[in-house]
């Protein structure tokens, strides 16, 4: 058995006390650099946020000012193609009537004539 003296356990602790340090020391340097890293995320994630409310704010004053107003004009317009269409349907309906009644009266005219020769 091997007698260790008070002096030689003082020299092991303070061996392994200036190894905590050590590894402390680094331990702190990583810590800082994670928070180095944290507050870049930081305003990363502040600058993401700015820029998404602009962003949001831009859509919403483009759907406002621009959407909403190219909507009504075409809506207006549609409302006009529409009457317009109406008007052409009614024409349209008097011509094919007016064809009809001038292919009866064509057919009559021939029978008429068919008959008389």
């Amino acid at each position: 058995m091997k007698v260790v003296t008070d002096r030689q356990i003082l020299e092991a602790v303070l061996t392994e006390v200036r190894g905590f340090g050590t590894r402390m020391d680094k331990f702190e340097s990583r810590m800082d650099k994670f928070e180095s890293q944290m507050n870049r995320m930081e305003e990363s994630q502040k600058r993401f946020e700015e820029e998404t409310r602009n962003n949001f704010a831009d859509i919403k004053l483009h759907l406002e000012n621009i959407t909403d107003r190219n909507i009504s004009i075409l809506a207006e317009n549609h409302l006009n193609l529409i009457n317009k269409m109406d008007v052409s349907a009614t024409w349209m309906n008097r011509i094919m009537i007016n064809e009809v009644k001038m292919n009866a009266l064509t057919d009559q005219v021939a029978r008429l004539q068919a008959k008389s020769s």
